[in-house]
């Protein structure tokens, strides 16, 4: 969980929903299945960022953590495929979600 804390995207998008609720909405990291997911016989942790509000957490991003090494991946639901970080960065463009662009619009 640490790791995941520790991305830039994950900082700025707790700083961003904390900043636009007042207080009332923050980021959070939940683990959605407690069993690994195994891909190409690595396992991985599943975690989930949530918009976590006083009423529900709303998902943003789904991660998988290597439960050896560093590795990162991000879920692609859209085409069933984990990205690498890099590509989720120039796909997704996360970073775009702290300039307003989806928060609150």
């Amino acid at each position: 969980m640490s790791a995941l804390m520790a991305l830039p995207e994950l900082q700025a998008w707790s700083i961003q929903l904390e900043k636009a609720s007042g207080g009332k909405v923050r980021g959070a990291l939940i683990e959605y299945d407690s069993a690994p997911r195994v891909i190409n016989g690595k396992s991985y942790w599943q975690f989930s960022f949530v918009e976590n509000g006083s009423d529900a957490a709303h998902p943003w991003d789904s991660f998988l953590v290597a439960q050896q090494g560093s590795e990162i991946l991000v879920e692609d639901f859209g085409t069933d495929t984990p990205l690498t970080l890099e590509k989720w960065r120039k796909e997704k463009r996360p970073m775009a979600r702290t300039s307003g662009e989806m928060i609150g619009e």
